[in-house]
């Protein structure tokens, strides 16, 4: 790359690391559970945010499925609150409420008008810590997760994540579903439920994330007395460090899988297991994803969807977990294109480190650390950000992660390639209509 391209390159860079700055004020409480306050005077509104670091790698078989079904029935009554207190309560306040679980982790979020901070912490905070879960609810919401499982195996793109991880974990607990199976929800009882509640919504798994414009002293003065009278309770997880962490030989079992469904194209999804939370090659895979498969102008896309059209659609992500991660790279295609573009695609990551030019590297950064300023730019998107490290066990990602982009070279994207690339055999999953 010459001078005059290099440098409005390098410029953006340095903008953009300054801008991106993130520094949370963190105070743990005596019971254990830890507390992430950053102001942002820039908005009017303020993001809560509760993240419990239990997911569907937490569960044992015979509960899979009872994190998201936690998450679906949390918000349906405390002994001092109707349904209609909690979550309506503060849309009435003009906000909004909802949560999500994943596989590491569940969380609670609401974004409300500043003035309306501290009552939506006493309504959260009541919702998460004394659920009744009140049996009508249970049965009312078992439905609607029967259906949402029902539709799951019907849509293409969750069967294909879903088979993925099956194929790429085996027996790791990465590879269990997040909504579980049928039979486990239909026969999921209340005092089920309250016991995983109590076993695992406690302060050493509990973190409390807020951003946005609110006073943290007042803030902070407010959490102690709703969240603080919980008690110390270290909870003896089945999935501890050592057993979320191993993976079975891939080498040794089928490296694909083909699923015929009523579908007009193919899906296709191909990859591999990689870093966890706490090693340092995550931020170089965050880069690779973006060299290869964010934007337009992304190494795959230019070949296979632009140039020589074998693909509708192509990208790549780095998803980070508690245990190995997964890179994985997804694209949508003409049913007879897909065995070509897959060993097109394969042959393209074996010849990346000798092909990639500084003008890619740059320009993947550029727009990693774009995406990152513009959701730190929102309460919402920095208190996902902050809460997701946090809940994953290493909060310092996010005051380090600048930095470590910036460091990534052409000589790491190389190194990462050869520890992780499993070739020939890359783990695939086609999800295609039945004349294929």
């Amino acid at each position: 790359m010459n001078k005059i391209q290099k440098f409005p390159i390098l410029c953006v860079l340095t903008i953009l690391s300054v801008l991106c700055n993130c520094a949370a004020e963190s105070v743990r409480l005596k019971n254990g559970i830890n507390i992430y306050l950053e102001e942002q005077n820039t908005s009017p509104l303020t993001s809560i945010q509760i993240w419990v670091a239990v997911g569907s790698v937490d569960e044992p078989l015979e509960l899979s499925g009872i994190s998201h079904f936690i998450e679906h029935t949390i918000f349906k009554g405390t002994k001092t609150r109707g349904r209609n207190d909690i979550a309506p309560a503060i849309e009435r306040k003009g906000g909004v409420m909802n949560a999500a679980t994943s596989k590491d982790f569940t969380y609670f979020y609401a974004l409300v008008p500043e003035q309306h901070c501290t009552e939506t912490l006493d309504i959260i905070s009541d919702a998460i810590l004394n659920p009744e879960f009140p049996q009508e609810e249970i049965d009312k919401e078992r439905l609607v997760v029967l259906e949402e499982i029902s539709r799951r195996d019907d849509m293409p793109v969750a069967v294909l994540s879903n088979e993925f991880y099956s194929l790429i974990y085996g027996t790791n607990p990465y590879s269990a579903r997040i909504l579980g199976s049928s039979g486990v929800i239909t026969s999921l009882s209340r005092e089920k439920i309250l016991d995983f509640h109590k076993s695992y919504y406690t302060p050493d798994k509990i973190f409390i994330v807020l951003t946005g414009k609110f006073n943290s002293k007042s803030v902070l003065a407010q959490i102690t007395k709703y969240f603080g009278a919980l008690k110390y309770q270290k909870t003896g997880s089945k999935t501890s460090n050592a057993n979320v962490s191993f993976l079975p030989d891939i080498n040794s079992s089928s490296r694909s899988k083909i699923f015929y469904k009523n579908v007009s194209q193919t899906y296709m999804i191909m990859g591999f297991p990689a870093a966890d939370i706490k090693s340092n090659d995550q931020y170089k895979l965050d880069v690779l994803s973006y060299i290869i498969g964010h934007g337009k102008a992304c190494r795959l896309n230019k070949k296979f969807v632009e140039e020589n059209k074998l693909a509708y659609a192509v990208s790549a992500s780095f998803s980070t977990h508690r245990g190995p991660g997964l890179f994985s790279i997804y694209t949508e295609c003409p049913p007879g294109n897909a065995d070509t573009l897959r060993n097109r695609i394969m042959l393209e990551l074996l010849e990346l480190p000798s092909s990639i030019t500084e003008e890619e590297l740059s320009r993947a950064k550029t727009l990693l650390l774009r995406d990152k300023l513009l959701d730190r730019q929102t309460p919402d998107g920095l208190a996902d950000e902050i809460g997701f490290y946090a809940a994953l066990g290493n909060p310092d990602i996010t005051t380090r992660y600048i930095k470590e982009i910036q460091k990534v070279g052409i000589h790491d994207i190389g190194e990462i390639i050869d520890k992780y690339f499993s070739f020939p055999n890359l783990p695939t999953v086609i999800v295609t209509y039945e004349d294929f």
